[in-house]
């Protein structure tokens, strides 16, 4: 049993049913199977839809299809295809698939090639046998391609595009990954000399440098402490 906890779809009207109003103007339309404080279930023929109480604004009684549906069915006998056929087509018109189909099934036990039941439940007449949808594109010499049938140079052109395209992604992705590693290697090389150039200044002081003003020959820059010179006393 569904259970519907907000708003619910409006589904379609069957005439002569019990209908369960809503607020809101929503409604259901149906059998009542069963009814509670709570909660009322309603078979609207394809299953059960339970509907809290507190979303009911009013319930009116009535002869559904689906009583008339029953009733019909009590009647007609295991061997009945003419009855069975006649009540398939009725259920279908008052919105009862499920129904209708159990009754063209009980034809087709009966008269297995009706053609009226076996159009009614899916089949395809091809070179004088009936078959399943499946089966008949098959015969046809159709293939299934992600869920569609077509025929084989179709399928084959279907499965180039998806490779092409798939191979465009592919190398849509590759170069995107090179781009990536070629901006990230560049900012490591200007990070690396960054660093170098750091270092290199850092270096420059303390190192042996020619300064002719001081003499021959190799000499350091001056220190702050070398420019520190004690008096000397002098006689």
């Amino acid at each position: 049993m569904r259970t519907i906890p907000g708003l619910l779809v409006l589904l379609p009207t069957l005439l002569f049913a019990d209908e369960v109003y809503l607020q809101g103007g929503a409604k259901f339309t149906g059998r009542i199977e069963a009814q509670t404080e709570t909660m009322v279930t309603v078979n609207i023929g394809d299953g059960v839809v339970g509907v809290p109480m507190s979303r009911v604004e009013r319930i009116v009684k009535g002869r559904s299809p689906l009583d008339e549906y029953e009733e019909r069915a009590r009647r007609l006998g295991p061997d009945d295809a003419d009855g069975w056929r006649s009540l398939g087509r009725w259920a279908s018109q008052q919105g009862l698939s499920a129904q209708s189909r159990q009754a063209y099934k009980n034809v087709m036990t009966v008269a297995p090639d009706d053609a009226e039941a076996r159009q009614a439940l899916g089949y395809i007449l091809h070179e004088g046998r009936w078959l399943t949808e499946e089966e008949s594109y098959r015969a046809k010499g159709y293939v299934q391609y992600d869920g569609e049938w077509m025929t084989p140079s179709e399928a084959q052109q279907a499965r180039a595009g998806a490779a092409a395209d798939q191979a465009r992604q592919d190398a849509e992705r590759r170069a995107n990954l090179a781009e990536a590693e070629r901006i990230q290697a560049e900012a490591r090389a200007e990070k690396a000399e960054e660093r170098a150039r750091e270092a290199e200044e850092r270096d420059t002081w303390g190192q042996p440098v020619y300064w002719g003003g001081w003499g021959y020959g190799m000499t350091v820059w001056p220190s702050a402490n070398s420019l520190s010179v004690n008096p000397v006393n002098r006689p």
